[in-house]
C-alpha cells in the first residue's frame, strides 16, 4: 500500500509539471447552436461517432435534440425526463439509446429505448425498472445490465454484433463489471468509495473513473494496476493511451474558470482551451477528431483536433 501510495504522488507531480503537445488541435469554435429560450440551459451530452451530429438536452437532463453539424439543423428526438443523463448512439450512428425516467408511489423508475434515426421509430428495450446499472449501444446491438443481468437487443434486424463486450455499469455510486454475462462489483480504490463517470477504454483493457473526493484514475478491467490521473472532472477517453476531461475552479455556487485537458496515461498534458471561455464536460470523439464541450451559459464549441 505505501508503494502505491508513493507511486500515485509521483504520478501526480509529474502531472503538474509535464507539458506536450498530444493533440493537434487546428482550431476552436463555437457552434451556431440557438440559445435555449424561457431561461432554459442546453448541453451537448453526446457526439456521433462519424462526428456529423451532436445530441443536446437541457442543464436538468430533459428531452434529446439531435443537432446535425453540416446543416445547422435540429430535430427533437424526445422531451422524456433524464433522456440527457444516459445515452449513447450506435457505431454507425443510426441509432440513439436513452433512459427515460418516470415515477410511480414517488419511487424513480428508469426505462431504456432506442431511437431509429432513419425512420424516427423508437423501440422500448428495458420497461421501467428500479434496478438499472447501465447500457451501451455497439454496432447493431445494445447491451443492458439491470439488477446485474445483462440483455442484448437487436438494433438491426437479422443483424448481430455477434461478440461478448465487457459492459461497465453502475448503482448507488458504485461500479460493476459484466463479462461473460456475470456481473461483479468493481471496487479498485475501495469499496466504501463514491465512483462516477466510469467509462471502459474503446479496446476494453482498462477503466476510467472519477472517486468523489479524491480525483481521476485509470485501472486494468479487473480492478488492478491503480494509475491517479489528477484531479480531472468528467473523464472520457480520446484512445487507449489518453484521457479528456475539464480543469475546473469552484467558487461558492457555481464554477468560475475551466479549461479542456488531455493527459497520457504517462502524465503528459496538454491544455486544450484558453481561458476566455469556461469549457465544461468535453466529449472527445477520437474516430471524427472532434471534441465537442458546453459553457455554463448553453453555448455549445467544437474542437477540432488530430
Amino acid at each position: 500500500m505505501k508503494n502505491n501510495m508513493i507511486f500515485m504522488l509521483l504520478m501526480l507531480t509529474g502531472i503538474a509539471s509535464a507539458s506536450a503537445q498530444i493533440l493537434n488541435v487546428t482550431s476552436v469554435e463555437r457552434l451556431d447552436v440557438p440559445v435555449a429560450a424561457n431561461g432554459i440551459i442546453q448541453q451537448a451530452v453526446a457526439v456521433s461517432p462519424q462526428g456529423d451530429y451532436i445530441l443536446l438536452s437541457t442543464d436538468t437532463k430533459q428531452g434529446l435534440v439531435k443537432w446535425d453539424l453540416s446543416t445547422n439543423s435540429a430535430t427533437r428526438l424526445t422531451d422524456k425526463e433524464g433522456a440527457g443523463s444516459n445515452v449513447c448512439i450506435s457505431q454507425d450512428g443510426g441509432q440513439v439509446v436513452y433512459g427515460e425516467l418516470s415515477y410511480k408511489n414517488k419511487r424513480r423508475h428508469e426505462a431504456v429505448k432506442a431511437i431509429n434515426l432513419a425512420t424516427g421509430k423508437s423501440t422500448t428495450l428495458v420497461k421501467p425498472t428500479r434496478d438499472l446499472q447501465g447500457f451501451n449501444a455497439g454496432n447493431a446491438t445494445a447491451t443492458v445490465v439491470a439488477d446485474g443481468q445483462v440483455k442484448s437487443f437487436a438494433l438491426a434486424k437479422g443483424v448481430s454484433d455477434g461478440d461478448n463486450r465487457s459492459v461497465l455499469s453502475r448503482h448507488h455510486l458504485k461500479l460493476y463489471i459484466t463479462q461473460g454475462g456475470v456481473t461483479t462489483q468493481l471496487a479498485p480504490n475501495g469499496a466504501d468509495e463514491r465512483y462516477i463517470w466510469g467509462s471502459l477504454s474503446p479496446d476494453g483493457s482498462r477503466v476510467l473513473y472519477y472517486v468523489s473526493g479524491k480525483g481521476t484514475f485509470v485501472c486494468d478491467i479487473d480492478g488492478s494496476h491503480v494509475t491517479a490521473m489528477g484531479n480531472l472532472t468528467a473523464p472520457k477517453w480520446w484512445d487507449n493511451k489518453t484521457i479528456v476531461g475539464m480543469d475546473e475552479e469552484d467558487g461558492e455556487y457555481a464554477i468560475t474558470a475551466s479549461r479542456i485537458v488531455a493527459r497520457t496515461l504517462s502524465g503528459e498534458q496538454q491544455v486544450l482551451t484558453g481561458d476566455d471561455v469556461i469549457a465544461t464536460y468535453p466529449l472527445p470523439c477520437a474516430q471524427s477528431g472532434k471534441i465537442v464541450f458546453s459553457t455554463p451559459d448553453g453555448q455549445i464549441y467544437l474542437i477540432s483536433a488530430e
